[in-house]
């Protein structure tokens, strides 16, 4: 101090109580076992002699463990940081949580399982959920990895993590009921506590059910495409599935059967009677079908019509377990004879004539006698030209715009009912509708939903399906708007088909309207001069006909239906009662007679009025 020169700005006055401390600032990072580390000099700082640390300040974090046994602040045992001693160590936490389940007649709720995994090196949570085979619903992780605060705002600790305890985790409540060793270990050795005892997941309904579905039904017999996929999938080659075919590729390598055939597709729109080769491989059973181009024929030499591989007789219904077609089902030598028909892909070709190699392998090996290797004359005579007509529609794009592009060159666009498009543009039905069960109908399909929508400015067709949770199908559009056209004809679907229990057949599916919303029902009922089911006053004069001489039929039929006496007829009931006494009718017809007769709109009719509107009066 005596070396500092007397000059204003130079006079420094130190305290008493700092003249003998040393406040240069020692080196805080090191290395310690190859690692980074920082060690502040927390005794210069927290000495009790020393001046007092600020409230505000705070020792750099990074250096300690943290371990949740250690005090705050506290150096782990090594020196090491946190993020390196703990490295690779994992809280694993099993439990559950419940998810409501809505318009389900199986389930109400639904009990899924969880794991939730705690890093210790870094603080981090994360929650998977186990993939379940086949469950239908989206499984994996539910919270990606990363420091999670609680409710409070506070980060969630192991403290926090309990067996027996519930975690709520951005809303959703996860009930933890065990935990693996490790954890176990871990709790008892580094926080002196012992976790209890491993908890049993609720049951659930859908399993419940499942079970009860198992002990009313004959046990599946084993099929051998099943016994074949397992087989796969525990790693048997695929040569040795369906059996050794070395033998037969040796003793028939080279070996080629030739057929001459044509393909007559005159029925279709430009089809045309077209020759080729087939060509069938006895080393694998495989089939080739190559197209035999002719000079001026105006098409474009394609030569491979068919490429090689096993040829199925008929369509198949669904792909097999292995991914193949069964041998049994393709085509096999015997299967080809001069003037049979071979079915490739649903095209039928006429077998007409072979080559040398293959009518002798015939007579030889399969015993064929020489006259039924004959070969056949296909030649036709050249016909005249035909009128010009309009062929047949076949389904594609939408008649009006094929019969333009077969009356004019240069094909206009169709007409349009602008009076339809001016003063019926918004007015659109809409109904609720299902697959009608039959044989073509899974049950998956049988029970599902679909709204179908009617728009009266050009008299085209929407259905859209609803989607229906944990269903296994994706919901969305069914059918784009267009107009449908009725099975085998050229009668597109108009208002007159649409009423409620009415049948439609689009597209080779069945439906069957169920319900409408209540714009359809009034809109129908307010021009009931085109839309004849949703005329109250047809339906009433036809019952009052029918119904003439049965009235002790009629009165039984309401009074049965109406079983606990309270003399009103609710929902279907009307329905059920009318069928009863023998009354014909429509189901559209029985809505709008009880939208007609119940006024107040509480969804029930008494048993008085409908007696009075048939003209049978309670007391006769």
């Amino acid at each position: 101090m005596s070396q500092i020169p007397k000059l204003p700005g130079y006079s420094v006055v130190i305290p008493p109580c700092l003249e003998n401390k040393n406040l240069g600032r020692k080196q805080t990072l090191t290395y310690l076992k190859g690692y980074q580390h920082e060690t502040p000099d927390i005794i210069g700082l927290m000495s009790s002699d020393g001046p007092a640390r600020p409230s505000g300040s705070r020792i750099p974090a990074g250096t300690y463990c943290g371990s949740p046994k250690s005090a705050p602040g506290s150096p782990s045992a090594t020196g090491l940081p946190k993020w390196v001693e703990q490295n690779g160590q994992v809280l694993r936490f099993f439990g559950y949580f419940q998810e409501a389940v809505t318009e389900s007649n199986i389930e109400n709720h639904r009990v899924r399982r969880v794991v939730v995994l705690y890093y210790l090196a870094d603080d981090t949570l994360q929650v998977t959920e186990p993939k379940q085979d086949n469950s239908g619903i989206s499984q994996g992780v539910f919270v990606k990895r990363h420091q999670v605060d609680k409710e409070d705002g506070s980060p969630f600790t192991p403290a926090d993590l309990v067996v027996g305890r519930t975690v709520t985790v951005y809303g959703r409540t996860y009930i933890l009921i065990d935990a693996d060793a490790f954890t176990r270990t871990w709790y008892a050795e580094k926080m002196d506590q012992q976790l209890a005892a491993p908890g049993d997941y609720p049951g659930d309904p859908v399993d419940d059910y499942r079970q009860r579905f198992a002990l009313t039904t004959a046990p599946v017999k084993k099929s051998n495409d099943l016994a074949t996929f397992v087989e796969a999938r525990l790693g048997k080659p695929s040569h040795l599935l369906e059996g050794d075919r070395l033998k037969q590729f040796l003793a028939q390598s080279g070996k080629v059967l030739r057929f001459y055939a044509v393909w007559d597709d005159r029925s279709g729109l430009y089809g045309d009677r077209r020759p080729y080769v087939v060509h069938y491989y006895l080393e694998d059973d495989s089939v080739e079908i190559n197209e035999v181009h002719e000079r001026n024929s105006g098409r474009d030499p394609f030569p491979v019509f068919l490429k090689r591989g096993p040829l199925p007789r008929e369509k198949p219904r669904g792909a097999t377990l292995i991914g193949r077609i069964p041998k049994s089902l393709c085509y096999r030598p015997c299967d080809f004879r001069i003037g049979g028909y071979v079915n490739v892909h649903g095209r039928d070709f006429l077998l007409h004539d072979c080559d040398a190699f293959t009518r002798e392998y015939y007579m030889g090996e399969l015993g064929y006698p020489s006259e039924a290797l004959e070969p056949l004359q296909v030649a036709e005579a050249i016909p005249p030209l035909p009128r010009p007509a309009l062929p047949p529609y076949n389904g594609y794009g939408t008649l009006d715009d094929s019969k333009q592009n077969c009356v004019a060159l240069v094909p206009k666009p169709p007409k349009k009912d602008m009076h339809k498009l001016m003063n019926k543009d918004k007015i659109i039905l809409r109904f609720t509708a299902r697959m009608t069960p039959g044989s073509s109908v899974s049950h998956a399909d049988a029970g599902r939903r679909f709204v179908l929508s009617y728009f009266m400015m050009d008299d085209s067709l929407l259905i859209f399906e609803p989607p229906v949770r944990n269903s296994g199908i994706i919901g969305g559009k069914f059918l784009e708007r267009q107009r449908v056209y009725k099975p085998q004809s050229e009668e597109i679907y108009t208002y007159k088909d649409l009423y409620v229990g009415g049948q439609l057949e689009v597209f080779t599916r069945s439906f069957e309207l169920r319900d409408a919303d209540e714009y359809t029902y009034t809109y129908m009922e307010n021009n009931k001069h085109i839309f004849i089911m949703a005329d109250a006053d047809a339906i009433l004069s036809s019952l009052r006909v029918q119904a003439a001489g049965k009235a002790d039929a009629v009165r039984t039929a309401l009074i049965e239906t109406d079983s606990q006496g309270v003399g009103y007829l609710a929902g279907e009931q009307l329905d059920q009662a009318l069928s009863r006494a023998g009354l014909k009718f429509t189901r559209h017809q029985v809505i709008s007679l009880r939208r007609r007769l119940d006024r107040d709109r509480t969804g029930s009719v008494t048993t008085d009025d409908v007696l009075a509107v048939l003209g049978l009066a309670p007391g006769q």
